[in-house]
């Protein structure tokens, strides 16, 4: 059996990556904010993927940095280890996002993601957002995972293709290129597409 670890986007639920189909060798666990692992025996899986989306990617290099005795396989997919600064989103935008936060400018976000209306929540919980967001500005990283691969949307409109690739131009990672725009599953279709043929890594 092997193990897949999703590391979810800002604001998301498993909803976001239910239609990813998988081989019945996978096991997924998608987490979501507070990115919490809990109960699960590494040693049984015969490889762990550790796969970061969006912001995502923050929490996903935080955990392969506190967890580096484990024989991980390592993706991020539209997203840095440093969400704010000049490889991700200026600190000035982030402030912004923060302080302004209502429905309204929560779905201009979802927009420029592209992301599917069926998946916005007529309710969602503001403050937890919020939350969500100011763990991220005043936990800013020291230091980053490197990742073995790594899937850059060129329209994406959070996070700049231009960006992105320049940060992960200077580390040891593969790097593949997505038509997409933020939101990259409606080009990723399975969990396959992901971690690519059964021995590549």
């Amino acid at each position: 059996m092997h193990l897949i670890l999703f590391f979810n986007g800002w604001g998301m639920d498993s909803n976001i990556v239910e239609n990813l189909t998988y081989d019945d060798c996978f096991e997924v666990h998608c987490l979501n904010y507070p990115y919490i692992v809990n109960n699960l025996d590494f040693s049984k899986y015969k490889k762990i993927y550790v796969i970061g989306w969006s912001f995502g990617v923050y929490y996903a290099s935080k955990f392969l940095l506190e967890n580096k005795e484990l024989n991980c396989s390592s993706i991020a997919i539209n997203g840095v280890p440093y969400i704010i600064g000049k490889y991700g989103i200026s600190s000035k935008m982030f402030r912004f996002t923060l302080e302004t936060l209502s429905l309204d400018n929560l779905k201009k976000f979802y927009t420029n993601m592209e992301l599917p209306l069926e998946y916005f929540c007529k309710t969602p919980n503001l403050n937890k957002l919020k939350t969500e967001l100011e763990n991220i500005l005043y936990n800013s990283p020291n230091n980053h995972y490197t990742f073995d691969k790594v899937f850059l949307g060129e329209h994406d409109r959070i996070i700049p293709y231009s960006k992105q690739l320049k940060f992960y131009e200077k580390e040891a990672s593969t790097i593949i290129t997505l038509q997409c725009s933020h939101y990259p599953f409606n080009v990723i279709k399975s969990w396959r597409d992901i971690i690519g043929k059964e021995n590549e890594f």
